[in-house]
């Protein structure tokens, strides 16, 4: 199986994470790679994005569409933790509800639409979302995950509230980028091989890039921090393990790149987990 069979499998099946904290921490900055939507279960989360600002508790859903970049900070309860569910949605899946569910979207948002990145749940969408959360944590068929996830989707699209996860949907180039650099964090990217991957010329790599004002520097680094940053979220690997894992040669190199980019050094992230 080569890079691409793989990725194009990977990125078919709906994923969910679960991340959880002891303390409050406040991370600017943060690029949203896949789309995905989250609830939390325990504590608050302030949200941040286009100079907007919002808190979000048990009673909200939080959606995170690709290509944004928000701040949060993530505030533990009274019970004495944060714990949010996070479930990613690949672009196929994402693509597939839109063709199939096109009408009622358009329908949905034929008035004023919805902005907002934090949405009040209503019982429709909270019962579809158990239900999805219950599917992916007891290991169904990524078939039945997929109906599920659509069944969240379509709550939120007839009640207008989908348009930051689905509207001008596309695949740019650094879209490309970004996701055949994560399907392998810690090799050695250069453009060379980027472009070799994508059966392009280095220089028409560069210049589609920055037709879409990003560069294969900031990609390269982007990808890699925020794979770091949920794997310092949701796993026990070290550091240095970690480091090593998202493309790093040093511990020290890391921490330096992620506390200029999060605001927040790895090490104080994980004593607030």
């Amino acid at each position: 199986m080569d890079v691409h069979e793989g990725l194009r499998h990977r990125e078919s099946i709906i994923e969910s994470c679960v991340i959880r904290a002891r303390q409050h921490h406040t991370l600017q900055r943060v690029p949203i790679f896949m789309t995905a939507l989250c609830r939390v279960r325990q504590g608050q989360k302030l949200m941040q994005w286009d100079e907007r600002e919002m808190r979000a508790g048990p009673q909200h859903l939080i959606l995170l569409p690709a290509g944004r970049e928000v701040g949060v900070t993530n505030f533990p309860g009274a019970q004495g933790d944060y714990i949010a569910d996070v479930v990613a949605f690949p672009v196929v899946v994402l693509r597939n509800f839109v063709a199939r569910y096109g009408a009622q979207f358009t329908r949905a948002t034929s008035g004023s639409v919805s902005t907002d990145l934090c949405i009040r749940l209503d019982k429709q969408t909270r019962q579809a979302w158990d239900q999805l959360l219950i599917a992916l944590s007891t290991g169904a068929p990524a078939t039945l995950c997929t109906h599920y996830g659509e069944a969240v989707l379509l709550c939120l699209c007839l009640a207008g509230q989908a348009g930051p996860l689905l509207m001008d949907r596309n695949d740019p180039l650094s879209e490309r980028v970004q996701r055949l650099i994560g399907s392998n964090l810690s090799r050695d990217w250069t453009v060379a091989s980027v472009a070799q991957q994508l059966n392009l010329g280095e220089s028409t790599l560069r210049r589609q890039l920055a037709n879409e004002d990003a560069s294969f520097r900031s990609i390269l680094e982007n990808v890699r921090l925020g794979a770091a940053l949920q794997q310092l979220q949701t796993s026990r690997d070290s550091i240095g393990e970690i480091s090593i894992a998202c493309g790093y040669a040093s511990a020290s190199r890391f921490a330096v790149r992620f506390k200029s980019h999060y605001g927040l050094s790895p090490r104080s992230l994980r004593a607030s987990m």
